[in-house]
């Protein structure tokens, strides 16, 4: 078996960029558009940002005080033991591969532009065809080595920031700050006509507005993901900081932008992707078609790393014990095969049921959005949990306030952003600790679940029920 090459800062800061600067970054304004006036979408960006710099801070502090470890998954161990470690990782692993489904049909969305029998879902057969042979051709190559697969991710990076650029070329030249400031908290694409400031409006459009911007803040967890293989564990923390940092900022912008061109609801209507629909207004077709040229090429970075990101995940819980070791036998490029195959044969199983779905995109990103929050919310309350247990240790009130306005944020979010998805989450968690106990007790453990784990997964399960009977309902 060949040994792990280490990876320098660039390819791990590329591929939180690549996370955070796939479909998302593309449609955001359409997604924000429908639900936000500019002033409310400011606030959730604000609220979002904060939320997830406590996370990050939490994650570098944890990196630095006690970097042992695999990722992520080692603190949910510590905050909540194994029962914690597995949900945290069997949380990003679908998170990973449910999210595959919102890049597909995206990719195929764009695509269309160029082949207009693939239709304007990205779930016509036709489409599905297509993305199926992506999704397997993903399989064959990182299936060659993973370190190889995160180089091509960091070249895709740097071509798909060209045409956001062009976009804030074009567009900034024609902001007008009058159209901004006009119904700045006043949103009629979504219906919400108050007049003037009015708080439950704009704490309503601020809500509604969260589970997009979730969405295009994945990614930003990559580098702790891959600390095992980067030189260091401060090269993984610098990563982290600096991809949120450059990915707020330049998703930001280009979220607002159109707000300064023409009204929420006269830039929704032009459809998705917004950024492609809007140069098309200003270059004409060109402008559509080079757009959606630079997507396909932004998605499939991002599709590339959200098939990598689930694989390692799984490879970590068995290595640690935590599912069969079937899930972490490793080829000779020192690829975990099987684990790859069963995430790419899922994907494609859920990826085709979504011919029979209205809105495919919508529905991938929710709840892969709704998975990832699972996952996150582990690393604040481990650190609201260390602070308390090291009451003497410098710096520790301030560690405590971070992970504890990361823990609000975390659960306020799963509320607000749709909690019929985290019910449904809990279907594939059942399914998973079937294999959590088979993966335990072939690791030798005599008592699997203690009398609070029993607890943990009854509360799953019927979780799980409520999900199934929201999703029947229409819910």
């Amino acid at each position: 078996m060949e040994e792990r090459k280490k990876l320098g800062f660039f390819p791990m800061f590329a591929s939180i960029l690549a996370g955070m600067i796939g479909s998302g970054i593309y449609d955001i304004s359409y997604q924000l558009g429908t639900v936000a006036s500019p002033g409310a979408a400011i606030v959730a960006w604000a609220i979002c940002f904060i939320g997830m710099l406590t996370f990050v801070l939490s994650l570098m502090n944890l990196l630095n005080k006690e970097p042992e470890g695999d990722g992520l998954y080692v603190y949910a161990n510590k905050a909540c033991g194994p029962l914690g470690e597995f949900m945290s990782g069997w949380g990003y692993w679908m998170s990973g591969w449910i999210g595959n489904i919102a890049f597909a049909t995206m990719m195929m969305i764009a695509l269309a532009t160029f082949f207009p029998v693939l239709g304007d879902t990205g779930t016509s057969w036709p489409s599905i065809i297509i993305a199926s042979v992506v999704m397997w051709g993903m399989f064959f190559f990182i299936n060659r080595g993973v370190e190889d697969a995160m180089i091509i991710n960091a070249i895709l990076t740097v071509l798909k920031i060209v045409p956001l650029v062009l976009f804030f070329v074009v567009v900034v030249v024609s902001f007008n700050f009058g159209v901004f400031t006009t119904n700045f908290w006043t949103n009629f694409a979504g219906n919400v006509a108050h007049g003037g400031f009015d708080a439950r409006s704009v704490f309503d459009q601020v809500t509604n507005s969260i589970m997009s911007l979730v969405w295009v803040f994945m990614g930003i967890e990559a580098a702790a993901l891959m600390s095992g293989r980067a030189k260091s564990k401060g090269i993984a923390a610098r990563a982290t900081v600096m991809g949120l940092a450059a990915g707020t900022v330049l998703m930001f912008i280009i979220s607002m932008l159109p707000y300064g061109i023409m009204t929420a609801d006269e830039f929704v209507a032009l459809g998705e992707p917004s950024v492609a629909r809007m140069l098309e207004l200003y270059l004409g077709p060109i402008g559509g078609y080079f757009v959606s040229g630079a997507m396909v090429l932004s998605i499939f970075g991002s599709w590339l790393y959200y098939t990598m990101g689930p694989t390692e995940s799984i490879l970590i819980l068995s290595d640690h014990g935590l599912l069969p070791k079937k899930f972490g036998e490793l080829n000779d490029k020192g690829v975990p095969t099987f684990s790859l195959f069963l995430t790419t044969l899922l994907a494609n199983l859920l990826l085709i049921s979504m011919h029979f779905t209205e809105d495919a995109y919508n529905f991938g990103y929710s709840l892969s959005a709704s998975a990832i929050l699972i996952t996150w919310v582990f690393i604040t309350v481990y650190q609201v949990k260390r602070s308390i247990q090291h009451p003497d240790e410098p710096g520790r009130i301030k560690e405590l306030v971070i992970g504890l306005i990361g823990c609000v944020y975390f659960f306020y979010a799963m509320f607000v952003s749709g909690i019929s998805y985290i019910l449904l989450c809990g279907v594939l968690y059942v399914v998973g600790f079937f294999f959590y106990y088979r993966g335990r007790k072939a690791a030798g453990t005599e008592q699997v679940f203690n009398s609070r784990e029993k607890l943990a997964v009854v509360a799953v399960c019927v979780a799980a029920v409520a999900g199934i009977v929201m999703y029947a309902m229409g819910m």
